[in-house]
């Protein structure tokens, strides 16, 4: 049996029924009270929403905006190329055990950047703090994108899987 809790694209596109973001990952169970969802968009945003509250909490902002806007669809189109990917694959909370951190969330994307993020520090307009930017060492141009995340149940700490194989830490 499923629930109908509460729809995304609402929230995103103010109600007007447009179809949102492609959502790629999911985690539940943040905050305080357990009561945040994290959902990761194809859209390169992290969308936090409040479950018993049905309301967007934060958008979290994985990918800087594009400053050059020359290259649209059409753009892109006529110039037989693809769009960069920018997606968010990866999302979790940091388990409230750790003292501190009960409003920590981190995304990981195509472009294989971990950021965590603060959202008890808001920054105007719904988004949150970003506390840490992670690059692998030997990947500064992030080639491997991120598949999955894992916070470590006791350290402030995140596990990551990326495509070309590595695990991190």
């Amino acid at each position: 049996m499923s629930r109908h809790v509460f729809r995304l694209m609402d929230s995103i596109a103010g109600g007007d029924g447009q179809p949102g973001p492609g959502l790629t990952c999911l985690a539940v169970g943040g905050g305080q009270d357990g009561q945040l969802a994290i959902c990761g968009g194809e859209d390169g945003k992290a969308y936090v929403v409040h479950i018993s509250g049905k309301k967007l909490v934060a958008k979290l902002p994985h990918f800087e905006e594009q400053k050059n806007t020359m290259n649209t669809a059409e753009t892109l189109a006529d110039q037989n190329e693809e769009p960069e990917a920018r997606s968010i694959e990866a999302v979790g909370f940091c388990p409230a055990t750790i003292h501190g951190t009960a409003h920590w969330c981190a995304t990981g994307g195509v472009d294989g950047i971990l950021k965590i993020w603060n959202m008890n520090v808001a920054t105007g307009g719904g988004t949150a703090q970003l506390r840490q930017r992670c690059v692998r060492e030997d990947q500064p141009q992030g080639l491997a994108g991120i598949t999955q995340l894992q916070w470590h149940a006791s350290l402030p700490l995140v596990i990551c899987s990326y495509t070309d194989g590595v695990v991190g830490i």
